[in-house]
């Protein structure tokens, strides 16, 4: 069973760290590529250096040729080197645009849990709501605002979670009941549950079917 009250509370101060050692490893990255392309240029450049020179400069035809070889090596090396630093620096910012959507998501849902218990009992008011009421234009206006405070929670990714007539998933219900129905179904909801963009922020409250049959 899922308890809200023991989802583990995160620690903007902690993020803020993170951010800043991110940070920091993304300078070095940044440091690192500019320096293999530093070298590149420079292997690159000795190499056109050299081709440039000649050959009565008293350099043998087999000796340049060791030194082609492993001025290429060295390129090759540092080709590698950079293709590297460059792979690390797009992990880099790819892991933190994820890290920063995961805290806006998580800040997004300990807003929402905090106002929950508010907009409850509103939807519980209006439920109630006495018969002669209903032509009330205040009433009225109540109505329209929790109408509207439910279209602003769907815009945002906030749904409630199906109970009854649907089958027990602990993922989005938390069972206190059971009684006669079909087994793991949902007979009743006794207290609502909802999710942010798929996932629960809080467990409905449900009554299941344990097999028997009713009376």
């Amino acid at each position: 069973m899922i308890d809200p009250k023991k989802t583990k509370h995160h620690d903007p101060k902690q993020d803020s760290g993170v951010r800043s050692q991110d940070s920091a490893k993304a300078d070095d990255l940044s440091k690192k590529v500019e320096e293999a392309q530093k070298k590149d240029s420079e292997v690159k450049n000795q190499e056109s250096a050299k081709q440039e020179i000649p050959a009565s400069a008293g350099m043998t035809e087999g000796a340049g040729m060791k030194n082609e070889d492993e001025s290429k090596k060295k390129i090759e090396e540092l080709t590698n080197h950079l293709a590297r630093c460059m792979a690390d620096l797009q992990n880099y910012r790819r892991r933190s645009e994820e890290d920063k959507g995961r805290f806006v998501k998580f800040a997004n849902a300990e807003m929402i849990k905090i106002l929950l218990p508010a907009l409850e009992n509103l939807d519980r008011s209006c439920k109630h709501l006495p018969s002669a009421l209903k032509e009330d234009a205040w009433a009225k206006g109540v109505l329209h605002t929790q109408a509207e405070i439910a279209k602003a929670m769907d815009k945002i990714g906030v749904k409630r979670i199906e109970t009854v007539g649907k089958k027990m998933d602990l993922k989005f219900h938390e069972v206190l009941m059971q009684g006669p129905g079909e087994k793991e179904m949902i007979t009743e909801e006794l207290d609502p549950g909802y999710t942010l963009n798929g996932e629960t922020i809080k467990a409905a409250k449900v009554k299941v079917g344990d097999g028997t049959k009713k009376d």
